[in-house]
């Protein structure tokens, strides 16, 4: 009997390698490159691993799309070391060396001398890691056993560092030959601000601004995504061509569209309305437990199949995500061969999707001038059937973690994109299956609360003074009440003696019952069951676990503070009563915005 055997292939940074983004177009080269980058391993798998007619490719599953391709690879047998990581640096030194080969024929006014620093990056910008097993878990496990000991090559660099990271050099035309002890800073400076500003020219503002200066790695996020790069360098070997950047626009600047991108067959009927910035919405979410689920096949005969399939079905299901986005109908005006113009409606998405990797995905809701502004309000409502309508479409048994920015026009994309992190490790933190609602001001402050999913239609539910609800409800209503309150330090005071109570969930509510009372007022349908301690907690109905609304489980007890009050420092009655208030400060902007 012949054992089979498992190869399971990863690579990194990959977190380094997206995180370090300042415009939309890093984060989506970055992902367009590691996507590539895994597809090419997969599909040299495939053609030298099937002589049984089966496809050796378990995980990622293998579809008609390159983009979301997830980096961790599992192959049914054994696809050698050398060839396989062969096959990684040669897709990536490809788009590396094609990058160089662009820049130098297309800006040729300069004398080119840094091939040593582009062979540099071609060949150690990554750590490959490779490792075997008799079961797909065992060769994850010896795969995290050999990431535990790194054997990675740093470069290192003179002179100034990119102004993006600022970890690693500046790319200019002399940076292999100049020194600082032989060239003067002042030409050197001179020299770099000459070569970024006709790549700009070349390329437009919209990718490399003049004032930007990046290293060799940043140059090559942002250059795949432009359309002509990626089909010079790539032709025939991906699927799908990166998307241009002039529908998402965040701070109303108009100017910065390439020209390719001038041509798209919809064109805004006025454009001085674009120039008022926007909010916009940004999402970030991730399956909750889905290795748990994985390591539950360990060793069952399905484990392979199975867990093809959970690929297969998330990666369908990433594909199609564009498609689920909020959808309404815009006034166009269509500009025909014979250039006449003509006025048309046409049902449009209400953002994008940045990348949808296997469970991993993220994306931005907005929406341009002349169209009326997307508000928070939209965004959010259509969150309340994301998990029932969108979510369960892959019919896989794990629930979505999301955290969801609406980003004031002002903050720089670096600090959105950082917010949606944290906002989904929120979520996770604060139970899984939920939503984290976070308000991101221009000042950098915010604001969060976070529901699970079940109970986030609670926000429809509100009801103000004069008993109206919905999107005509006047939140500052509960929002100034809970002000008061908070500012008089009302929720610091400790209880009576005599209101104490042995009964856990009774001297809960009668510690949180001046917000639970505020709450009654606004929420008269859904008191009853934030009232009721087994709703707090994660729980079981209709014989599934359900998460919590106040989290998993309830916080541990810290010794108190004696100098600020008698009360525990976390304890169950500081999660409901700031549950509430950070509802009523969120809600309040989530209506005002």
């Amino acid at each position: 009997m012949t054992s089979i055997c498992y190869t399971a292939i990863t690579f990194a940074p990959v977190q380094g390698f997206i995180e370090k983004s300042r415009k939309l177009r890093d984060l989506y080269g970055s992902s367009f490159v590691l996507s590539y980058l895994a597809s090419q391993i997969c599909q040299a798998a495939q053609k030298t691993l099937t002589d049984d007619g089966e496809d050796p490719v378990i995980s990622p599953a293998l579809i008609d799309v390159d983009r979301g391709t997830p980096n961790q690879i599992i192959i049914r047998g054994q696809f050698d070391r050398q060839q396989a990581e062969e096959t990684f640096q040669q897709a990536w030194s490809k788009i590396v060396k094609g990058c160089q080969n662009w820049i130098e024929k297309e800006i040729s006014t300069f004398e080119y001398s840094w091939n040593r620093d582009w062979e540099l990056w071609a060949n150690h910008a990554w750590e490959f890691f490779w490792a075997t097993g008799g079961s797909i878990s065992e060769a994850r496990s010896n795969l995290n056993e050999i990431k535990r000991s790194r054997n990675w090559i740093g470069i290192n660099w003179k002179g100034e560092s990119s102004t993006l990271s600022g970890a690693d050099a500046i790319a200019w035309p002399r940076m292999s030959e100049a020194h600082p002890k032989t060239t003067s800073m002042a030409e050197i400076e001179k020299e770099v601000e000459k070569f970024y500003k006709q790549l700009s020219e070349k390329v437009t503002e919209a990718i490399v601004t003049p004032r930007e200066q990046l290293s060799i790695p940043e140059l090559v996020k942002r250059l795949i995504t432009v359309k002509d790069v990626a089909k010079e360098i790539l032709k025939e070997e991906i699927k799908e061509l990166p998307k241009g950047f002039a529908d998402l626009n965040r701070h109303g600047d108009t100017d910065e569209t390439t020209a390719e991108e001038k041509t798209e067959e919809f064109q805004d009927i006025d454009r001085q309305e674009a120039k008022q910035p926007r909010y916009s919405g940004w999402f970030q979410g991730d399956g909750d437990k889905a290795g748990d689920f994985l390591k539950q096949l360990s060793g069952k005969p399905e484990e392979a199949s199975r867990t093809h399939e959970f690929s297969l079905n998330l990666r369908q299901w990433g594909e199609q995500l564009e498609l689920r986005l909020p959808r309404t109908e815009k006034k166009r005006t269509i500009v025909t061969q014979d250039d006449r113009a003509i006025k048309t409606s046409v049902e449009t998405a209400d953002g994008r999707i940045i990348y949808a990797g296997g469970d991993d995905f993220l994306g931005a809701l907005y929406r341009n001038a002349p169209d009326p502004a997307l508000s928070a309000y939209d965004c959010v409502k259509w969150f309340y059937t994301f998990k029932s309508d969108i979510w369960s479409l892959h019919k896989e048994p794990i629930t979505p973690s999301v955290g969801f920015i609406w980003a004031a026009p002002g903050v720089p994309l670096r600090d959105v994109l950082q917010h949606c992190r944290v906002a989904e490790r929120s979520a996770k933190n604060n139970g899984r299956d939920r939503l984290a609602i976070r308000i991101l001001f221009n000042s950098g402050n915010h604001l969060e609360w976070v529901c699970p999913w079940w109970f986030l239609t609670v926000l429809e539910d509100y009801r103000d003074r004069e008993g109206r609800t919905g999107k005509d409800a006047n939140w500052s209503h509960f929002y100034e009440d809970v002000a008061v309150l908070e500012s008089r330090h009302i929720f610091d005071t400790p209880l009576p003696d005599e209101e104490k109570s042995d009964n856990f969930a009774e001297r809960v509510i009668a510690r949180s019952r001046l917000l639970l009372g505020l709450f009654e007022i606004y929420f008269p349908d859904r008191v009853s069951t934030l009232k009721n301690s087994e709703y707090w907690w994660e729980h079981h109905h209709q014989n599934e676990p359900r998460s919590g609304i106040l989290g998993a489980s309830p916080p541990k007890p810290k010794d108190p503070d004696p100098e600020t009050s008698d009360r525990e420092i976390d304890s169950p009655e500081n999660c409901l009563n700031n549950w509430i208030v950070n509802l009523a400060k969120v809600g309040f902007h989530l209506h005002q915005l």
